[in-house]
């Protein structure tokens, strides 16, 4: 095999793979459009319902959220699969945030 023919190949699969990282992180990018995080009704006087809402029409999404409660030094990071139209209560939370989504049927990182 020539040096060229050698360049061509890797080059090609370069680009094949920045594509799938593009493709990936645009369907990231959808995920994280359609899920969001509610905190709604109260636990008690410092924390709320934690929610988190699965806006998609049709496609389950894996979220890995990050929260706590008030006062806690403890910070708890779980993962939830939240079916399409959604919305699943974690627990009792002061604050929260969504660290990534996926669409369920999309690979994993």
């Amino acid at each position: 095999m020539s040096r060229a023919f050698s360049r061509r190949i890797a080059s090609m699969g370069l680009a094949a793979l920045c594509v799938a990282a593009q493709g990936a992180m645009a369907a990231e990018e959808d995920a994280l459009k359609s899920v969001e995080l509610k905190l709604e009704g109260q636990c008690d006087k410092a924390n709320s319902r934690l929610w988190v809402v699965n806006t998609h029409a049709s496609r389950p999404i894996i979220a890995t959220l990050r929260w706590n409660l008030a006062g806690a030094k403890r910070i708890v990071t779980d993962q939830f699969q939240v079916l399409p139209n959604a919305r699943l209560e974690i627990g009792c939370a002061a604050q929260a945030d969504i660290v990534v989504a996926r669409f369920a049927d999309a690979p994993s990182p």
